[in-house]
């Protein structure tokens, strides 16, 4: 079988060509999505079934249906190696393939965003649980002493004692395992929404896709929604005429708003909901991560706290 003339002659998907250079020449192998061909030798080695095809193209990241030259004739390969007898029959199986490829990589990604969804929900459940735990711990405290200690220094303070140091290795215990937890959701939201992530920071950009039910969902909000997201209430204490507009909800927690003059919050948090929802939008329709959009919200930001010390001069 002279496989070396059906090098380079151009077909749908893409090979991966790999030159070997042996102590005695030259050797060149051609992968493709059904296999691996050593044209030197003329020897063909099939990937086995359309599960063990999938598996190596999802470990090669290859995609069946791209064109990348150098290319080699595949179907004529698939043909002359036996892997097929026919055209329609490579048709067929390339198809099969395809489309079990593209679901493998949809449950995936489907799989990772659950995921992520149940563990920002298990993250505010221990958050609760915890902050519950501080009080019943710091109202039994105060039955024994009269410092006022809070928190992990008062956990660490009566971990070893008699008769509370039981609940307080449990508070300890609990705020391990919820940095533990944090990291988890930080990694795996870095990984599914880069971009939300280098905006918002990985916590925050986890419990916005949370409270939207999703990235898709996020990606279709409009920026005004996220802006008050976590703040329903409040909107519909406005809504009744029984208080003001809310200026922004969770995205509160972001350095930009918090770190904002009061009178300022809303203008800045206007600027943050409009990145989010750029930055939501691209990673949900996967165009990579972007520096252009936490530069452009940075030179925003400094813009609203100029104008606002401007304001300030001319009132005084």
């Amino acid at each position: 079988m002279n496989l070396a003339r059906l090098v380079f002659k151009g077909d749908l998907c893409r090979p991966k060509v790999i030159y070997l250079m042996p102590p005695f020449g030259l050797l060149m192998e051609i992968f493709t999505w059904f296999g691996r061909a050593d044209i030197d030798s003329g020897s063909f080695h099939p990937s086995g079934g359309d599960s063990e095809m999938i598996d190596a193209l999802l470990a090669a990241r290859m995609d069946a249906g791209c064109c990348h030259p150098p290319q080699a004739d595949l179907r004529a390969l698939a043909r002359e190696c036996g892997f097929v007898r026919s055209d329609e029959e490579y048709n067929a199986r390339l198809r099969r393939v395809a489309l079990g490829l593209v679901r493998r990589r949809l449950k995936s990604l489907a799989t990772e965003e659950q995921d992520l969804l149940q563990a920002v929900e298990a993250l505010d459940d221990l958050t609760e649980s915890v902050n519950l735990l501080d009080e019943r711990l710091y109202e039994w405290s105060r039955l024994h002493q009269d410092e006022k200690v809070h928190g992990r220094n008062l956990a660490e303070a009566l971990s070893d004692d008699e008769i509370m140091g039981e609940l307080a290795r449990m508070i300890l215990g609990l705020r391990r395992s919820r940095a533990a937890l944090e990291g988890i959701v930080g990694a795996s939201v870095q990984r599914l929404a880069p971009n939300l992530s280098q905006i918002a920071g990985p916590i925050l950009a986890a419990r916005l896709i949370s409270r939207a039910g999703g990235l898709k969902r996020l990606a279709e909000m409009p920026s005004s929604s996220i802006q008050i997201m976590g703040a329903e209430k409040a909107l519909f204490k406005h809504l009744r005429g029984q208080a003001a507009s809310p200026k922004h909800g969770i995205i509160y927690r972001h350095p930009a708003v918090s770190a904002t003059s009061k009178r300022l919050r809303g203008r800045a948090a206007r600027a943050l909901a409009g990145k989010l929802a750029i930055a939501s939008r691209l990673d949900y329709f996967g165009a990579g991560p972007s520096s252009e959009l936490l530069e452009s919200l940075e030179r925003r930001l400094a813009e609203i706290r100029r104008r606002g010390r401007g304001e300030s001069k001319k009132k005084n």
